[in-house]
């Protein structure tokens, strides 16, 4: 894992392959290890960049930190593509990683040649306000009172289905405990709030994938973007839910290769 320091904050990536730079955004309770099944694939025809966000592990979480937010993760990889990779990228978030990419895409679009959203979360869209921010603010709370997994396993649960927490592999459990904390700060941050002009005016080549079993508004946000963003492929995974890049990496992996290379 490499390390450079970007406004005063050291920043951690994963980096790998030759070819057009592919960036990779990862969502809630998450780092750059959230892509390990898409990493050595990708990697073969693309420079891949997986990039943890700030706060995030290797870092700390900061309670008393106020720079834990949508917007400041947004400025960073805005700078990071700017100062480290140096020229536009295809960039590849999923859930909260991709509001982070949408928001890149509406402010320097100029920044991404291609866009690809994994189940995006954290939006509020017109007609559709994401109702879960409760289930945040108590799984933050069980984090708060030390109570690691059972906040753990209410986030994951809401997000992905009841009882997928029980059944994650180890390796994403301690991801998500080395993570935990940062709950806090989601609980906290203003969500992402996108008006049907400036959807429309993302003009990128966009792919928008969903899990076939992803509760909502995971659906109807893709449904609704789908919709509005001029130049947009839609593609459900069979079989998978919210992180349907681990649970069917093959079909993920190809989708986002093939998209890349149209």
């Amino acid at each position: 894992m490499k390390t450079v320091m970007l406004d005063q904050y050291n920043f951690h990536y994963i980096n790998k392959g030759n070819g057009k730079p592919l960036l990779l955004i990862h969502g809630s309770l998450c780092d750059g290890r959230y892509w390990k099944k898409q990493i050595d694939s990708l990697c073969m025809n693309n420079e891949v960049f997986a990039l943890c966000l700030r706060h995030y592990w290797p870092n700390d979480f900061d309670s008393n930190n106020s720079e834990f937010s949508l917007n400041q993760h947004t400025l960073d990889v805005m700078r990071f593509i700017k100062e480290v990779i140096k020229k536009p990228v295809n960039i590849l978030g999923h859930s909260r990683g991709a509001a982070v990419s949408i928001n890149v895409a509406v402010n320097m679009p100029e920044l991404i040649n291609k866009l690809i959203l994994a189940d995006p979360g954290g939006i509020i869209l017109p007609d559709l306000n994401d109702q879960k921010n409760n289930f945040r603010i108590c799984a933050a709370e069980l984090v708060g009172k030390n109570n690691i997994d059972d906040g753990l396993e209410l986030f994951i649960d809401k997000v992905s289905g009841p009882g997928t927490w029980r059944k994650m592999v180890q390796w994403f459990k301690e991801m998500a405990r080395d993570n935990a904390y940062t709950i806090i700060g989601q609980s906290l941050e203003k969500m992402l709030s996108l008006t049907n002009h400036e959807i429309k005016n993302i003009y990128v080549p966009t792919l928008l994938i969903g899990g076939e079993l992803s509760p909502e508004p995971y659906p109807s946000i893709i449904n609704i973007l789908h919709k509005l963003i001029p130049q947009s492929l839609k593609v459900i995974v069979k079989g998978s839910s919210h992180g349907m890049n681990l649970g069917n990496p093959v079909f993920f992996n190809k989708t986002v290769s093939d998209f890349i290379c149209i």
